[in-house]
C-alpha cells in the first residue's frame, strides 16, 4: 500500500465529527425566517416547517406523508426506539446543504432538527432518508461511522420499504463499492494526497467531501454486511469513536485491511463473470 492509498484509506476511522459542526447562525436564520409565517404539517413522529410559498399544499403534504413514513422504516430497520419529540424538518430554498443536528443546540428538549432545500423536495432528489437516520438514530462517534451509517441504512431502508434514496455524494448500496474502488484506484497515482483526513478540523472542498463519503458508505456497508445490523447499530449508538475496535476486539487497521480486501474479491468476481459470457 502506497503512503498516498494509506492517507486516503486511514481518514475513514480518526476523523472526528464533532470537529465539522456547521455555523449555526445561518440555521438560526433559516429556523427565525421559516417561523414568521410557517407552512406547517404535522403527523405522529414529524413536523415539517415550510418557508411560506416554497412548496405547493400538495407538495409538502406527500413530503410530511414520506417524511413520516422513512422515520419509521428507519426505526424498524435499526431497531431503534422513535424520539419521545417530534423531529423538525425546515424545509427552503435557501438552505444550501442537507444537514441534521441529532440535539440541536439552544432547545429545551433536545430535539433533532433536519435542514433541507425545498426545491430538492419539490424534485424528488431530497437526501430525506439520509437526514433522518441522523435524527433517529443520533450521534455515531466518528464521522465516517455517522456519514456512512446514514448512507447504507438510507439506500437498504429505500430499497425494502420504499419512499427514494437521493445520493449524498455516494451512490445507493449497489453501487457505492464500484466508486470507492475506482476512487482507490486513482489514489494510486494521486498526486494530492487526501490531507483532511490528518486534521480533527478538515476543510473539505467538493472533491474532498464526494471521496470522503463514498469511502465512509462502502466501508460502513462492508461492516453491516460482516457484523449484522444490530451489532452495527450498538457501534453507532455508543457514540464512541474507538466503539468499532472496543465491541469487536478488532484494529481497526485490520477492519480497514479486511474491507479494501473485499473490494478486491468483488472486483475479481465481476471480470470473472464477463470473461465468462
Amino acid at each position: 500500500m502506497t503512503c498516498r492509498l494509506r492517507l486516503v484509506i486511514a481518514g475513514i476511522v480518526i476523523l472526528s465529527a464533532s470537529a465539522v459542526m456547521a455555523d449555526f447562525s445561518d440555521d438560526f436564520r433559516t429556523v427565525n425566517e421559516v417561523d414568521r409565517k410557517p407552512a406547517i404539517r404535522v403527523r405522529e413522529m414529524i413536523e415539517v416547517r415550510s418557508l411560506d410559498g416554497s412548496l405547493a399544499p400538495a407538495q409538502l403534504d406527500d413530503f410530511a406523508d414520506l417524511a413520516e413514513k422513512g422515520a419509521g422504516d428507519i426505526a424498524r430497520f435499526t431497531g431503534v426506539a422513535p424520539r419521545k419529540q417530534r423531529i423538525l424538518i425546515y424545509l427552503s430554498p435557501r438552505i444550501d446543504i442537507s444537514h441534521t443536528y441529532p440535539r440541536y443546540p439552544g432547545s429545551l428538549h433536545h430535539e433533532a432538527r433536519v435542514f433541507i432545500d425545498s426545491e430538492r423536495v419539490e424534485h424528488h432528489t431530497a437526501p430525506y432518508l439520509h437526514e433522518l437516520v441522523h435524527a433517529v438514530v443520533g450521534d455515531g462517534g466518528a464521522m465516517w461511522l455517522e456519514e456512512g451509517f446514514a448512507s447504507w441504512v438510507a439506500s437498504s431502508v429505500a430499497l425494502t420499504y420504499g419512499g427514494y434514496y437521493a445520493p449524498v455524494l455516494s451512490q445507493d448500496n449497489t453501487r457505492v463499492d464500484g466508486q470507492a474502488r475506482d476512487l482507490l484506484e486513482r489514489a494510486r497515482g494521486a498526486a494530492e494526497a487526501a490531507v483532511w483526513f490528518d486534521s480533527d478540523s478538515p476543510d473539505l472542498s467538493q472533491r474532498d467531501r464526494r471521496s470522503f463519503y463514498i469511502l465512509s458508505h462502502s466501508f460502513t456497508k462492508y461492516l453491516a454486511n460482516t457484523l449484522g445490523t444490530a451489532r452495527l447499530v450498538r457501534i453507532h449508538r455508543a457514540n464512541n469513536i474507538r466503539a468499532l475496535e472496543l465491541t469487536t476486539g478488532v484494529s481497526l487497521d485490520e477492519w480497514r485491511t479486511r474491507w479494501m480486501a473485499s473490494l478486491g474479491e468483488s472486483k475479481g468476481r465481476v471480470s470473472r463473470r464477463s470473461a465468462g459470457r
